[in-house]
C-alpha cells in the first residue's frame, strides 16, 4: 500500500487506518505543494548556506516576513512527520533529535570554505581533517550540518518527488528528527563526479577506494540495511547509532 503525504499526517497520530490514498495523474497533496514552495522560498531569502542550520522558529518567523506564512495545517503536517512513528511507512531508523526546535549554536559549527555546509565542532571536523588529508584536492564535502527544518525541506521534496508516496521517499532520505546530519555524520564525494557522489557509481572511485581499504570510515547505510534506507557508501558515520560498519 501506497501511504500518501497527507494521509500519513493523520495516521502516525493513530486517527486513521493506513489506506491507500496514493494520488493519481502526477498530483501531490496540495500541503506537500504548499510546503515545498514556502520552504523554497525561505532557503532563497537567508541563503542556501544559513538555511543548513535554520532553526523551526526562525522559519516561521522568515515565513512570515516573506508573507508565506505556515498554516496551522501545514504545522500539523511537519510535526506529525516529525514526531510520528516512521515505522509506519517503512523508516526503522533511530531519532537522533528530540525536538523540532532545537538550535545549535553557531559557536557550535564550523563552515568548510567553498562547499556550502558546516562541520559539527569536534569528532565531525576531525574526521573530515583526517579524510582531507589523506584525500587531497580530490575530495569535496557534499553535505554537512543538517537541522530539521533543512531535512525537512529535502524529505518533502522526495515525497513530492515520489508522487505524495512516503516509502518511497524515506528510503532515500531519513525524515526530520531522524538524520544523523542533525548531530555529526557528514557526506563526501570526489571533485567532478557531480550528483553521481549521491549514487553507487561513488563507490567505484579512487576516493572511496582509499577510504575504505585503508579503515577510515565507517558507511551507517549498508547495503541491505535495518533502516530501510538505501545503500550510501558516501555517508560517513561520525557519531553514535548503529553499528552499521
Amino acid at each position: 500500500m501506497a501511504l500518501s503525504a497527507l494521509s500519513a499526517g493523520s495516521a502516525l497520530w493513530g486517527n486513521f487506518e493506513e489506506i491507500d490514498t496514493m494520488p493519481t495523474g502526477g498530483s501531490v497533496d496540495t500541503i506537500v505543494t504548499s510546503l515545498l514552495n514556502k520552504l523554497t522560498i525561505v532557503q532563497n531569502q537567508v541563503g542556501y548556506v544559513q538555511f543548513n542550520i535554520l532553526s523551526f522558529d526562525e522559519l516561521l518567523k522568515t515565513a512570515s516576513r516573506c508573507k508565506k506564512p505556515l498554516t496551522k495545517e501545514e504545522i500539523a503536517f511537519i510535526e506529525s512527520i516529525f514526531y510520528g512513528d516512521p515505522r509506519k511507512y517503512g523508516f526503522f531508523g533511530e531519532r537522533t533529535v528530540p525536538q523540532l526546535t532545537v538550535v545549535t549554536p553557531k559557536k557550535d559549527v564550523v563552515y568548510v570554505d567553498k562547499t556550502g555546509h558546516f562541520l559539527m565542532k569536534g569528532a565531525a571536523t576531525e574526521k573530515y581533517a583526517q579524510i582531507k588529508r589523506l584525500i587531497g584536492k580530490d575530495l569535496v564535502l557534499t553535505s554537512g550540518v543538517r537541522l530539521p527544518v533543512k531535512q525537512l525541506l529535502l524529505f518533502v521534496k522526495k515525497i513530492a518527488n515520489a508522487g505524495g508516496d512516503l516509502r518511497v521517499a524515506s528510503n532515500s532520505i531519513a525524515p526530520p528528527g531522524f538524520t544523523f546530519h542533525s548531530v555529526g555524520d557528514f557526506d563526501i564525494g570526489k571533485v567532478g563526479l557531480g550528483q553521481y557522489n549521491f549514487t553507487e557509481k561513488f563507490q567505484e572511485t579512487d576516493v572511496f577506494k582509499k577510504l575504505h581499504d585503508g579503515g577510515y570510515i565507517a558507511i551507517r547505510y549498508t547495503a541491505n540495511n535495518i533502516f530501510g534506507v538505501r545503500y550510501e557508501p558516501w555517508h560517513i558515520k561520525v557519531t553514535g547509532g548503529f553499528e552499521t560498519a
